[in-house]
């Protein structure tokens, strides 16, 4: 008698059985320590400050990871092919367990802004590698599932950080929240010998480009500050700095040797290209709104602070279900998904705009859940179509620059957002009337960049189905 097996049931099993699960722990885990430390830092900072001072670096921790985190997830793709995936994520992770440490037992704020900063790197490398693990170790067909998955340590970390955080906030112990990575880091490292092979690097004696990476930080430090700053010349400046140095870094990128992004990263006339802008304008729309959310929760609809971040935390959640919804969806509905996916985000950026000054509360949280659902929906399918379509020889550069796309698209929406907060007057103080325009602004602008979703998306799928027609008439011919 054929043995006929569920399909579905068939391809989850591959992904959480025997090799597949080794494989998929290591992804997650990876994933895990870059999650947990965004949703940690603003519940255990009051207390860092109150214990080693240094309130008027209050901002810094934050933006020094950020800045640290997306040079190493633009780097990760090339030391993954330069050392091999074992002995990248090893590096990867001991510098993340290096800025930790330092973290830990930091005496003084400018002891504790180095390690943070370490911390971004091996952050950010580790998130690179594991969608270059991904890429590598996961058959085309089960990459979504994977995918899936990290939604799910997102949506995790936020229900779980500020928990955990501020227990040991709670304690007087913060340092407790960096000694916790040692134990995952040699988990870490047990998996990976486990899961990956000892292999021979395929791109030996290439070096890193310092010059590139340190112009990719500066324009995302520019960003940074440009958010924390009042004046308005000074922001624009800042901001218009940015965009110069990160056009600068990829005309240099272009014509190097040694690339750390693939080929035509922001053009329009190619899958990859496309899909990367999805990623940063996915980023860019949804990053001022979440920012503020908790803020609005609070004083717009009397939110509890302990509760008010799992208003904004309904993102994930609906991300996470989006990602499981569609993980098995076919090759012909993928398609639509690139579509819908960002049509979801526009509905629920403007659902959320109706709801969020005079409530009711429930439907605002209904509209943060749809533009996750959104998210969720397309993320995974745009993910696993730019690693198919990668040049041969840049599999892992295509990879490894997916999250350094959706982090600087992160960086740029902060920058806005506080960019718009102070032009709708929010530094004058938080008052129902100022947060009211403060949600004008914000929901006015988000609109923008959703919309431009929705027609990159549409880009995308028309190339995707020009290349599998113009592919069909050369075999037919």
């Amino acid at each position: 008698m054929a043995d006929h097996q569920d399909p579905v049931a068939s391809g989850w099993r591959e992904v959480t059985q025997g090799p597949g699960l080794i494989r998929l722990a290591l992804v997650m885990g990876c994933v895990s320590l870059h999650a947990m430390d965004i949703f940690v830092i603003a519940t255990i900072l009051p207390s860092v400050v109150a214990d080693i001072q240094g309130v008027a670096f209050y901002a810094w921790p934050s933006a020094l990871y950020v800045v640290a985190s997306i040079m190493g997830a633009a780097s990760g793709g090339m030391l993954g092919s330069n050392l091999g995936l074992r002995r990248a994520l090893t590096i990867a992770a001991s510098v993340y367990l290096l800025g930790a440490l330092i973290c830990a037992s930091a005496p003084i704020m400018a002891v504790f802004l180095v390690g943070r900063t370490f911390q971004g790197l091996g952050g950010g490398l580790l998130v690179s590698l594991a969608f270059t693990m991904t890429r590598q170790l996961f058959d085309e067909s089960q990459r979504p599932r994977v995918f899936a998955f990290m939604s799910v340590i997102w949506g995790v970390a936020a229900l779980v950080g500020p928990i955990m955080a501020g227990v040991f906030a709670q304690l007087g112990f913060w340092r407790g929240v960096y000694w916790l990575t040692v134990p995952i880091f040699l988990i870490l490292l047990a998996l990976a010998r486990r899961a990956l092979p000892a292999e021979t690097p395929t791109a030996t004696g290439v070096k890193l480009p310092w010059e590139r990476l340190l112009l990719l930080g500066a324009a995302v430090l520019c960003v940074t500050i440009s958010g924390q700053t009042a004046n308005i010349g000074l922001r624009l400046t800042l901001v218009l700095g940015a965009v110069l140095g990160l056009a600068a870094m990829l005309r240099l990128d272009h014509t190097a040797d040694n690339p750390l992004l693939p080929s035509s990263p922001v053009s329009l006339r190619r899958v990859v290209g496309t899909g990367y802008w999805v990623f940063f304008l996915l980023s860019f729309s949804y990053t001022p709104l979440s920012i503020f959310l908790p803020l609005m929760a609070q004083r717009l609809h009397e939110v509890p602070p302990s509760l008010a971040g799992y208003v904004s935390a309904a993102l994930s959640i609906g991300w996470s279900t989006g990602a499981f919804a569609t993980v098995s969806a076919t090759p012909r509905l993928q398609g639509i998904l690139m579509v819908t996916g960002p049509l979801c985000l526009l509905a629920g950026i403007a659902g959320q705009s109706l709801f969020v000054v005079s409530g009711p509360l429930a439907a605002l949280v209904a509209m943060v859940f749809l533009t996750g659902l959104g998210i969720g929906q397309c993320y995974a399918h745009i993910s696993n179509t730019a690693m198919s379509h990668a040049k041969p020889g840049e599999e892992a550069l295509t990879a490894g620059a997916i999250p350094t796309m959706q982090t600087l698209g992160i960086a740029f929406g902060a920058a806005t957002a506080g960019l718009l907060a102070n032009m709708a007057g929010l530094s004058g103080g938080i008052t129902v009337a100022t947060l009211t325009a403060v949600t004008e602004w914000l929901y006015g602008f988000a609109l923008i960049p959703a919309i431009c979703t929705v027609l990159v998306a549409l880009r995308l799928v028309w190339l995707l189905r020009s290349g599998a027609h113009s592919k069909k008439m050369r075999s037919d011919s």
